[in-house]
Parts: C-alpha cells; sequence; structure tokens
C-alpha cells in the first residue's frame, strides 16, 4: 500500500506510446513478459516503494480500459499527448491539483520494466539534495563520429547513457513543462527540458539491466533478463 511519508513524493509513468518499432499492432507496453504485461511489471516497484504515495499513469484514451483491469486505486490515469513531453506535461498539471502539492516527482518511462528500490532510493535522495537528478552509466563501446568525409573515434570518458527514472523538485520541473509548451520546445527527455532553462541536473549510476523496451529483440533481451532473475 502507498503512503504519506516524510519527503512527499510522487511519481509519473509515461505509457502512452503505440511503439510502432515492436511491429505490434497495439501499446507494447501491454504486451506479455513473463506472466504479466510490461507496465504491470514496471509499475510495481514503485507501487511497493514506501516513499512514492501517487502514481500518475500516462495513457492513450484507447488503452484505458484494458488497463484499468490490473491497477490499484493508488494509480491515477491521464491523457496521453501526442508527444512524450505532453504526456508528461498532462501528468504533471494533474498532479499539481494535488493537496498537498508532492514536493519532488519521478518520471519513468513505462517502457522500462526493470527498476528497483535501490535506484528509485537514490534518485529520490539526490533530487531533495540538489533539486534535479538522472540516472547514467557509461558508454562501453567504442564510438565513432561518421560523416561523409570521414570517420573519427570520440572520446568517450565523457559520454554517458541515461536512463529513467529522473527526479525532480515539483514546481521546478512543472515550469520548464509550461515553458517547453509556450515556446514549442522538443526534447528527449525530463533532464533535457531543466538543463534547456538553466537548471542543473545530477547524476546518479544506474542499473544495467534498466533497459528501455523498444523493439523485439530488446523484447527478447527483457524476458533473458527477466529469467536470470527469476521473476517469470
Amino acid at each position: 500500500m502507498l503512503q504519506m511519508n516524510e519527503g512527499d513524493a510522487v511519481a509519473v509513468i509515461v505509457a502512452a506510446g503505440q511503439g510502432s518499432r515492436m511491429g505490434a499492432n497495439h501499446n507494447k507496453l501491454l504486451l506479455q513478459l513473463g506472466k504479466r504485461t510490461i507496465l504491470e511489471t514496471s509499475l510495481e516497484p514503485f507501487l511497493l516503494h514506501p516513499r512514492i504515495r501517487k502514481i500518475f499513469l500516462a495513457t492513450a484514451p484507447q488503452d484505458q480500459q484494458k488497463i484499468n483491469k490490473f491497477i490499484s486505486e493508488e494509480v491515477v490515469l491521464v491523457k496521453g499527448g501526442k508527444r512524450r513531453q505532453d504526456s508528461v506535461h498532462n501528468a504533471l498539471q494533474e498532479l499539481m491539483r494535488e493537496n498537498p502539492i508532492p514536493e519532488v516527482v519521478l518520471i519513468h518511462d513505462g517502457a522500462r520494466p526493470f527498476c528497483n528500490a535501490n535506484l528509485i532510493d537514490r534518485i529520490l535522495d539526490s533530487a531533495w539534495k540538489d533539486d534535479a537528478a538522472m540516472p547514467v552509466l557509461p558508454i562501453m563501446d567504442t564510438i565513432r563520429h561518421i560523416s561523409e568525409q570521414k570517420s573519427n573515434v570520440v572520446n568517450r570518458r565523457a559520454l554517458f547513457a541515461v536512463q529513467t527514472p529522473q527526479g525532480f523538485r515539483t514546481k521546478l520541473i512543472y515550469d520548464a513543462s509550461l515553458q517547453a509548451q509556450q515556446n514549442n520546445w522538443e526534447v528527449t527527455d525530463d533532464a533535457s527540458l531543466l538543463e534547456k532553462c538553466g537548471k542543473k541536473v545530477s547524476s546518479v549510476e544506474g542499473i544495467p539491466h534498466n533497459l528501455k523496451i523498444t523493439t523485439p529483440a530488446d523484447l527478447e533481451q527483457a524476458k533473458g533478463i527477466l529469467k536470470s532473475m527469476n521473476l517469470s
């Protein structure tokens, strides 16, 4: 059961995309991953976490009837938008109606089913301390910048892959989202949105198996991770 706790926090989970690269004829998050859907697996660590009192789940209207069958009363369905950032904005507008307004919000991709309690804690702690935080992992592959003229190896020591959940003081990310809507900014993640407003985002260590399921190959990899974790 979700509950109020010292350091009030909620989660926004984005699940409104249709996953065209998956090749399915419906929302990829409703595909099976073991005994449950991808989305159910993604929701679980937030539902069980004692520092998260409520979840705002952004979904496409056509999916809400199916999703209603497996969510609890602590999950608030929010209408998703055309872009990911529009879905996040809709969810932020909804949570700003809370009384009290949560002090910290975590924003997570529903397509990442392997977040865990430890990562949630680290992001929450960093967001409380530094106002904004994102999980990152160093890039291990050799990276090349390729143009028509030449190909160069890029120094990867300062390159990191960014994950979710990303955590923010609620007012900071809501104000940044309002600016994006007013100025029609395009961003790829929530940390980029805050940085576009001149704010700093701290980084914490991510987890290697926190992959985002986008393609059929990703889904097969997720099934392997699930099996190795004995969660299937």
